[in-house]
């Protein structure tokens, strides 16, 4: 009886080590990075200033927060392809009136897409070839 009971212990022990290795690999990526202007995150306006944007790298979801503050949002995203050249990137598009809208965030590994807010959508429709894209670089956190 005594030998189950190590065995199994054993067990539960190397299932424990095993789920706190997989814990470590989700943990969420974070970056900083330095927004000179007002922006919709989804369907929140946010204001210009320094955010922190943390990834859960399984979900896919995002929480954006500016620092000083607390102002933020979450939002979820779809996966893309991730930046080419080992940086991360938040990409706006704009349009000529100064509605920013973020659309994308690319890191190494991951790539993010949001969708973009009904009213960059509708100026989009009324004048076609007038959305700009804004990227910003984010720095690590």
């Amino acid at each position: 009886m005594k030998k189950y009971y190590r065995k199994l212990m054993s067990l539960a022990l190397f299932l424990l080590a095993l789920s706190g290795a997989a814990l470590a690999q989700t943990s969420d990526a974070k970056v900083r990075a330095q927004i000179p202007f007002n922006f919709y995150a989804g369907s929140k306006l946010l204001p210009a200033g320094t955010y922190t944007i943390s990834v859960n790298r399984v979900t896919n979801n995002v929480a954006i927060f500016q620092t000083d503050t607390g102002v933020g949002t979450f939002l979820f995203a779809s996966q893309i392809d991730g930046s080419k050249d080992g940086r991360s990137f938040l990409i706006f598009h704009s349009d000529n009136e100064g509605v920013y809208v973020l659309q994308n965030i690319e890191e190494p590994y991951l790539g993010l897409h949001f969708n973009t807010s009904r009213k960059l959508s509708v100026v989009a429709e009324d004048r076609p070839g007038s959305l700009q894209r804004v990227v910003i670089t984010a720095l690590g956190n």
